[in-house]
């Protein structure tokens, strides 16, 4: 059922909301999630509904849907589908419980649109169960290219079941009018992730040092590694066996604090790796499951270098202007403003990349490739504009 059939029946019942369903699975996804639900909430019309499910929901991710009710966020629905990392057969058997838990979910809710962001797996059950529902879906950071993940596949099949997208970029958008055959419903936006910079308030270097027990007379670095799903764990812990000893020679003025990895195979025992090394040397790393958005973007302005793979390298580290080393090709395909440095995976090229970058000085000209901060605010917008019926989506004009 389309969403304008839908909105013609609630104006015959005299409704006068339309239920927005936000669906999210793990931190990162939240976190560029976080401000245009707030948006949603606050805006007279819509009604925002809130399913939680994977990774939120373990301890071993930090359980970070505490995070999402301490923002004040109501949640409709959490969703245990017994998410299990240690191998691709588990992973696979708990997307089939996700899909059977959501379908009685739905049925409950009667979302009048699903809002999904990017291409992690858990979408390919929750938007095939919306597909066969008759749910609209609006797609967010669709089009985006990182050939070094398994992200492809489940971002572009998404973007096939999708009705409404929201890409970051012209290229991105340009991406989704060849793969879908047409350029209807789509609007670039910029990526939500940039929402933060303008809406946290920053913690002071001393407060964020006395929290997470580091030197604020240190060089600081933020390391995320996640599992790179078109490859091997083994090859995945020789990186990362190798990126450690490259931050352990870069100099004892140096302290590296360790973000966990996704909720992927592999990420447990990459998580296990760097913990180690924190204990270890506990004068140099430190590890943390998640840092929640206000510790990370303060940390992320204060540290001189933001290492790893980790999209937040790509997409939000230009706009604070800190540098990055880019490890691998997880993230291959995407642009890399001028504040990147890519390497390679082996030793060699992990120390000889880590070097470059601790020297780099950052050109900002490219800093707002990624968007300006006010995506969250477009998106609804649009959104209110096709709901409450003031201007068709698709007649509206891109900023």
């Amino acid at each position: 059922m389309s969403l304008d059939k839908k909105a013609l029946e609630k104006k015959a019942l005299n409704q006068k909301e339309y239920n927005i369903c936000f669906i999210t699975a793990a931190r990162s996804e939240y976190g560029l999630l976080r401000y245009l639900m707030e948006e949603i909430r606050q805006t007279p019309g819509l009604w925002l509904q809130l399913i939680v499910t994977g990774g939120h929901l373990l301890a071993e991710q930090g359980h970070t849907i505490d995070r999402i009710l301490a923002d004040g966020f109501q949640v409709d629905a959490r969703i245990d589908a017994g998410l299990d990392t240690t191998s691709e057969e588990s992973i696979a058997a708990a997307m089939g419980r996700l899909g059977e838990q959501l379908a009685a979910v739905f049925g409950r809710l009667e979302p009048d649109l699903l809002v999904v962001l990017g291409d992690r797996y858990e979408l390919l059950p929750v938007c095939q169960t919306a597909l066969i529902m008759q749910i609209p879906i609006a797609h967010i950071s669709g089009g985006d290219i990182t050939e070094g993940a398994i992200d492809d596949a489940v971002r572009n099949a998404v973007s096939m079941m999708a009705t409404w997208h929201f890409p970051g970029t012209e290229e991105a958008a340009e991406n989704l009018r060849r793969i879908r055959g047409s350029a209807d419903h789509i609007w670039v936006v910029g990526e939500p992730g940039l929402d933060a910079r303008y809406r946290i308030e920053p913690i002071a270097r001393d407060a964020l040092a006395a929290d997470l027990g580091l030197d604020p007379q240190k060089k600081w670095i933020l390391c995320t590694y996640h599992p790179v799903t078109r490859g091997s764990v083994e090859n995945d812990l020789r990186t990362v066996d190798d990126l450690i000893q490259a931050l352990l020679e870069a100099g004892t003025e140096y302290q590296t604090l360790f973000t966990y990895a996704n909720a992927d195979f592999g990420g447990a025992q990459i998580n296990r790796r760097m913990g180690e090394a924190a204990a270890a040397h506990p004068e140099r790393f430190r590890q943390i499951p998640s840092l929640g958005q206000q510790r990370y973007w303060s940390f992320m302005q204060e540290a001189v270098l933001v290492a790893g793979n980790s999209s937040s390298g790509i997409l939000e580290a230009p706009f604070v202007g800190v540098p990055v080393l880019n490890i691998g090709d997880r993230q291959k395909g995407r642009y890399q403003c001028g504040n990147v440095v890519q390497c390679g995976v082996t030793g060699e090229e992990i120390r000889e990349g880590l070097s470059r970058a601790l020297a780099l000085r950052v050109d900002p000209s490219d800093a707002d490739h990624w968007g300006d901060g006010h995506t969250s605010e477009r998106i609804a917008r649009l959104l209110v504009e096709q709901c409450c019926g003031s201007t068709p989506l698709d007649k509206q004009v891109k900023e």
